[in-house]
């Protein structure tokens, strides 16, 4: 707790004002992305990278799909696929393959915007020397990406958190992911849906540190941060469009904004990526 305001004190990495901002562009362009993978600055985003009719067939498609799942802990979504958070790591791989037919359905009758963005990621890293692949455990592949959906109420639909936190997961040791926790971790999502208001990244200048996540009892889940605890730190409240795709170091403690009319949802296709080592990139859910 601090003194003055009897809020526990947040403590950990903030980082320069030349680093923490996000680049706004108006075609996709590989380089930042990479950028953002490396460390280079906080984020990016690109507006309108995928049309509104793309969008709406992808949406379809997700809230028709019979394997689209309401998730049943503290996070209020609609998820189509698996994420890692919070699981044992078998049963995450278990889910990862019984789902990765699944997730490309969402693209049937359109295009599939995932492995195009991947392909140019790809051909970008490699001109560096560098591979990008699904993360893997003992042979077993990771999610490649998950469509979600929230409608939450009250100030965030997602509550603020870190990503890194669950890097540390102990029923997860062994997994490679776990390798990146020493590099940037780009959080990645793909906007199908957005109400007319709200829904915003909101996106705050600080890395909590272990000796935080420990005070908190957040050690290996860094969910969630109360939104005043944080009131010291700069932040970037990036508005969100239907279409816009987005990269950010998932480090820094992050929240969505909740749709301002009930009822509206914010739709995405989320996955985290980053570096293993200098030779190999990887992504996963």
């Amino acid at each position: 707790m601090t003194a003055a305001t009897g809020f526990p004190s947040i403590t950990g990495r903030v980082y320069s004002a030349e680093y923490f901002r996000i680049g706004e562009f108006t075609r996709l362009d590989p380089r930042e992305i990479v950028r953002v993978m490396r460390g280079e600055v906080a984020g990016c985003i690109f507006r309108q990278a995928m049309d509104s009719a793309l969008c709406q067939r992808i949406c379809d498609n997700f809230w028709k799909h019979p394997q689209k799942r309401q998730r049943g802990d503290a996070v209020p979504a609609y998820y189509l696929g698996t994420y890692h958070y919070a699981k044992d790591l078998s049963l995450y791989l278990d889910e990862a393959a019984a789902t990765s037919a699944a997730v490309h359905d969402v693209f049937d009758g359109g295009r599939n915007v995932f492995d195009e963005l991947m392909a140019e990621v790809r051909a970008e890293l490699a001109s560096s020397g560098v591979g990008l692949r699904v993360a893997r455990h003992q042979g077993r592949d990771a999610g490649e990406f998950v469509i979600r959906s929230w409608s939450g109420g009250g100030k965030f639909a997602l509550a603020a958190h870190d990503d890194a936190a669950q890097l540390s997961a102990k029923q997860q040791a062994g997994f490679e992911i776990q390798d990146v926790a020493r590099n940037p971790l780009a959080a990645v999502n793909m906007c199908l849906q957005n109400g007319a208001a709200g829904g915003n990244l909101v996106y705050w200048n600080i890395e909590p540190d272990s000796n935080t996540r420990r005070a908190l009892g957040l050690e290996e889940t860094g969910y969630p941060y109360q939104a005043e605890w944080l009131d010291k730190f700069d932040r970037i409240d990036l508005p969100v469009h239907a279409g816009d795709i987005y990269f950010f170091n998932g480090k820094l403690i992050h929240a969505v904004q909740a749709q301002a009319n009930p009822g509206e949802y914010r739709s995405t296709i989320s996955f985290l990526m980053g570096f293993r080592d200098p030779q190999t990139a990887i992504y996963w859910t």
